[in-house]
C-alpha cells in the first residue's frame, strides 16, 4: 500500500505512507517472533527494536535492520500525533525502503 500511495497519489499522504511502512515492519517482525516460538507470546509493543532484542538470541540480526527499525519505529504514532515528526518525500522514500528490507529479511527466513 506504502509504494501504491508513493507512486500514485498526489499530494503525497506522507504520513499514512510513513505509518504503513511502520506497520508492515511490525507485522513483519511479529510473524518472525511466532515462526521463532519465542515464549511469552508477543509483545504487546509498536518499537521494532525492542521485538528485534527479544528475538536476537534466536537469530542473527544486521545492525542495518536496527538501524531500519530505528528510523521506523516512531511513524508508529504518527498517525495520532503526526505534527511531531517532520515529513517529506526522500524521508519517506527511505522509510519504504526500511520496510522493504525487514520484511524481505523476515520472508527469507520464514518458509
Amino acid at each position: 500500500m506504502a509504494k501504491h500511495l508513493f507512486d500514485l497519489y498526489r499530494p503525497m499522504p506522507l504520513e499514512i505512507i510513513c505509518y504503513q511502512c511502520q506497520q508492515c515492519a511490525e507485522k513483519a517482525l511479529k510473524a518472525m517472533y511466532v515462526y521463532l516460538n519465542i515464549p511469552g507470546g508477543i509483545p504487546r509493543t509498536h518499537d521494532l527494536s525492542l521485538l528485534m532484542d527479544q528475538m536476537h538470541n534466536s537469530i542473527s540480526i544486521s545492525d542495518q535492520l536496527y538501524d531500519f527499525a530505528d528510523q521506523l519505529t516512531p511513524f508508529g504514532i504518527a498517525a495520532r500525533y503526526p505534527n511531531n515528526l517532520n515529513f517529506d518525500e526522500f524521508r519517506t522514500k527511505q522509510a519504504i525502503d526500511a520496510a522493504e528490507a525487514i520484511f524481505v529479511w523476515v520472508k527469507t527466513h520464514i518458509v
